[in-house]
């Protein structure tokens, strides 16, 4: 019994000590998956990317999105009417993303189609992101420049916050906003657990983590890589469905989440981040490879 014990000590205290990130999609978590991504751009759309971020960093790029929302210069285009909805997305209980409700205002896979239409140079297709755009930008074409690095910026976000299973919840419960829960005893909830509450309590630097995970890349085959690597954001969709099974079993937890809750997913939690920086370079080599 004491030898168990101390077996599954040991195995906490590496989790903790080698994942300390956990369940991050706040600042730390957007910042690994763009450090990840950037060593697996093409030439080309490093390039692209580059000239459009005029050499600002991708990692540091990653987070600029969600930074705007304290944005107070257009209160209506950065809350709830426009820019809001566009970090996350719906799926009704039991069905999937093109059978369930879309919202009104827009939500990250139809920003992520419209921001990739700008970033291809493509006819920006109409509805409520466009809209959304013109309110904001006035005339797309004249403010070409500036659109594109809006663009960029937000897709790069979109496509981490795609791999955060909540940001595909249930519009009952906002995503898991609604279900409380406990995290070491102290009041949250289970969507701010997924989000940023481990990265609050940690004390790590997203280039540490970046090289963690980056050594276990390298150690893929090329296979698992482009398995990893998908860059069908509905496929991400319908994979976080299976994945919302177990995070929303908050009664498996007595809804106080501490060390169980840690040894099961942070493994899982770090795939996330690993197929974040790989979807993201890939999705982009895609975008200009033109």
């Amino acid at each position: 019994m004491k030898t168990a014990f101390l077996l599954r000590t040991l195995l906490l205290a590496c989790v903790l000590c080698t994942s300390n990130l956990a369940f991050a999609w706040g600042a730390i978590g957007h910042r690994v998956i763009g450090e990840i991504a950037k060593h697996h751009l093409t030439p080309v759309a490093s390039a692209a990317i580059d000239e459009i971020l005029q050499s600002e960093d991708i990692a540091l790029a990653t987070t600029w999105a969600d930074e705007m929302r304290s944005n107070n210069d257009n209160p209506v285009f950065w809350g709830s009417r426009y820019t809001n909805n566009w970090h996350y997305l719906n799926v009704g209980k039991d069905l999937d993303y093109q059978s369930s409700t879309k919202s009104k205002r827009g939500d990250a896979y139809t920003a992520l189609q419209t921001f990739t239409a700008i970033l291809r140079e493509e006819t920006v297709p109409a509805g409520v992101v466009k809209d959304g755009l013109e309110f904001y930008f006035g005339d797309l074409e004249r403010n070409q420049q500036a659109v594109k690095l809006f663009a960029l910026k937000f897709t790069l976000h979109i496509l981490g916050d795609l791999q955060q299973p909540l940001h595909s919840g249930l519009a009952a419960d906002n995503g898991g906003n609604a279900i409380k829960v406990l995290w070491f005893g102290k009041p949250t909830n289970l969507h701010t657990v997924w989000d940023s509450r481990l990265v609050d309590q940690q004390d790590i630097g997203s280039s540490e983590l970046a090289s963690k995970l980056e050594s276990r890349i390298n150690n893929m085959s090329k296979r698992e890589i482009q398995v990893l690597a998908s860059t069908e954001p509905l496929s991400w969709i319908d994979e976080a469905q299976v994945l919302l099974k177990s995070v929303y079993d908050v009664e498996k937890y007595h809804s106080d989440f501490s060390n169980d809750y840690v040894l099961e997913f942070v493994p899982i939690t770090e795939t996330q981040l690993i197929k974040g920086g790989l979807r993201t370079a890939y999705y982009l080599n895609a975008v200009f490879a033109k």
